[in-house]
């Protein structure tokens, strides 16, 4: 249906038409719009912009744009109408996801970790949603992705993948902060980790170079590693 002035969707709605394209293959549209006080055109269209890159599949690493997908689900499990921070860390620390091999290697304890935003997503209460009501973006959820964007600039990486969202969480006031704390992990301990797991991502790819080599074009297709084959 057309929407009037009166109805017309605020700058934070723009955002979620972008989010609802990058989603797609999650029905229904993954998130709705919500209705707040109207901004200026200059600042709804950059925005509108940032909101559009962030969510862009072209800018995550597979792995890593798996945790958006998981955005959706979360939710509807927990049947609550925002996506916020504490949804993306659930969906982040799925078992077997590249960000649980980073906590393990920082030495915490990626289910304990999951379980706190768990209890955190639990606290804020179930919201009773229509039939077919999608979630809403969260305020929480886009200043994390905005984070993260800056963690993949600071990095010089070329894509947003789970180590630049698991950094952003140490800086995210809703709960990531508290969290990440609580666990005895900071930016320290994650980069180390990191970089452990990098350097062995590159050797193993390098025993597998020179394998190959080895046995010609008639080897046989190696096992694909529990994080899918990418680096964090």
């Amino acid at each position: 249906a057309l929407l009037t002035a009166a109805t017309a969707p605020c700058p934070m709605c723009y955002m979620l038409c972008a989010i609802s394209a990058a989603l797609a293959i999650a029905p229904p549209s993954a998130f709705v719009a919500c209705r707040r006080p109207a901004l200026s055109r200059h600042r709804c269209a950059r925005m509108a912009e940032n909101a559009d890159e962030l969510l862009s599949p072209a800018l995550w690493t597979v792995q890593g744009y798996s945790s958006v997908q998981g955005l959706v689900p979360v939710c509807q499990r927990l049947n609550q109408r925002r996506a916020e921070a504490e949804h993306l860390g659930i969906s982040l620390l799925a078992d077997g996801s590249i960000a649980c091999r980073v906590v393990a290697a920082a030495g915490a304890d990626p289910r304990s970790l999951r379980v706190g935003f768990e209890d955190f997503a639990a606290a804020q209460g179930v919201r009773a949603r229509g039939g077919g009501e999608a979630p809403q973006l969260g305020e929480s959820l886009l200043a994390l992705l905005r984070k993260a964007a800056a963690q993949r600039r600071l990095l010089v990486d070329e894509r947003l993948s789970a180590k630049h969202v698991l950094l952003a969480l140490l800086e995210d006031a809703r709960c990531g902060a508290r969290l990440m704390r609580e666990a005895n992990l900071d930016r320290a301990s994650l980069t180390a980790a990191i970089t452990l797991l990098q350097a062995e991502h590159s050797r193993s790819k390098e025993r597998g170079a020179t394998s190959s080599g080895d046995r010609g074009a008639v080897s046989a297709p190696r096992a694909a590693s529990p994080a899918g084959g990418e680096a964090p």
